[in-house]
């Protein structure tokens, strides 16, 4: 509380909770806050991805979050395409991050795959403060040196105040780590994890994303917790 103002102020999240908080976390949960799911979230019950304005790529254009990820899908068909979304606010997070990627790639984007465009990796980078925009140049071009040439496009980064309605949808609490998220051709959330990617989960995230793609859709086994991410306890 402000005790100037009489009301409440705004803090950042590593403020409010404490950066050992944040470390022990990663400690006690091996760097997952929160659990994968154990199947797809029901389309019936999943949510739609929350909104993120004012997002730039590596090649200097502007987007917004949820449409980039289904601003080629002109059918509007939720099965036309899979967005593997790849979030971190630290750079011990980002280094997470290719545990998942990477055999994302290897399965849908790589080699010979005749509907490779249906998969897509989104990279978003969250910067939050009343200072990063002065210092979005220098962000912006380190970030450019770690990101190979062909997913700049595909690399959003965020310069902004505090973003606490988008984390908290998210569960993103701790962001000392990493966080990934299936979402559909509309823009809707699927299936989500954190941390460092098991084998058992890699191959569930995959077994997943080809079930999400598929034309005819059949029955999916329906998560036992369609909410995004369950909380480690």
């Amino acid at each position: 509380k402000d005790p100037k103002k009489g009301g409440y102020r705004k803090v950042i999240l590593e403020h409010s909770l404490g950066y050992f908080w944040a470390i022990k976390e990663l400690a006690t949960t091996n760097k997952k806050p929160i659990l994968s799911n154990n199947a797809v979230i029901p389309a019936a019950e999943a949510e739609k991805f929350p909104f993120l304005g004012d997002l730039v790529n590596l090649k200097g254009e502007a987007a917004s979050i949820p449409d980039f990820f289904t601003r080629n899908n002109r059918s509007k068909d939720a099965s036309a395409k899979c967005t593997l979304v790849a979030i971190s606010y630290k750079d011990f997070g980002a280094q997470l991050l290719p545990s998942w990627i990477d055999p994302f790639d290897m399965a849908f984007r790589k080699g010979v795959n005749n509907e490779a465009d249906r998969y897509e990796v989104v990279r978003i980078i969250i910067n939050e403060g009343r200072m990063v925009k002065l210092l979005s140049p220098f962000i912006t071009s380190g970030t450019k040196k770690n990101v190979p040439e062909s997913d700049h496009a595909n690399t959003l980064l965020y310069y902004g105040i505090f973003a606490e309605e988008f984390r908290d949808i998210l569960r993103m609490h701790n962001i000392y780590s990493g966080y990934i998220f299936l979402v559909d051709g509309i823009g809707r959330v699927r299936w989500a994890g954190s941390g460092e990617g098991t084998e058992e989960e890699i191959n569930s995230m995959i077994g997943i994303a080809k079930n999400l793609t598929k034309r005819l859709q059949k029955q999916l086994p329906q998560s036992q917790n369609p909410r995004i991410g369950k909380r480690v306890q």
